[in-house]
């Protein structure tokens, strides 16, 4: 299925930022940090290396691209890949601070997240017409229109 242009403007978000702020639902608790992933587009996934430990059941992926005046929270499932090799493949020297034994740490894992929905805000990045808007709408007394508000489906 193609995607649609909301979905390629997420797809294009990911790709411009490699860390993301990652909500985990593990162990009944939920945990929000950042985390450097890989972006497997082929496969319609990202990809996390990550303590095998970590038990993880739910997962929100959230991008702020304050410039432009883009935001996005992206429900997904999670799964492990148990390839060793695509594990080798997106290793970094960076995921060596944590597992000092490389990619044949037994503790390293690779979480597979993908994307099944997305709220995004996408409004105008000029401050001035955001003022602008603003201010009309306060007059007129509206709401202001900043822009779309929407959620998508991302399979």
């Amino acid at each position: 299925m193609p995607d649609t242009e909301l979905q390629d403007r997420i797809w294009t978000a990911l790709a411009a930022h490699p860390v993301y702020m990652v909500s985990l639902v593990a162990e009944g608790d939920v945990k929000t940090r950042p985390m450097s992933g890989h972006l497997d587009r082929d496969h319609h996934r990202l990809l996390f290396i990550t303590h095998r430990h970590t038990g993880i059941i739910g997962v929100c992926v959230a991008i702020s691209h304050e410039n432009r005046n883009f935001y996005t929270a992206i429900s997904c499932s999670a799964s492990e890949v148990p390839s060793r090799e695509t594990l080798r493949q997106v290793w970094t020297p960076m995921a060596s601070a944590w597992f000092p034994n490389g990619p044949d740490d037994p503790d390293a894992t690779l979480l597979a997240l993908t994307p099944t929905s997305a709220e995004i805000w996408d409004g105008p990045s000029s401050s001035v017409l955001v003022a602008f808007k603003l201010a009309t709408a306060k007059i007129l007394g509206r709401t202001p229109d900043l822009g779309v508000n929407a959620t998508i489906d991302m399979r």
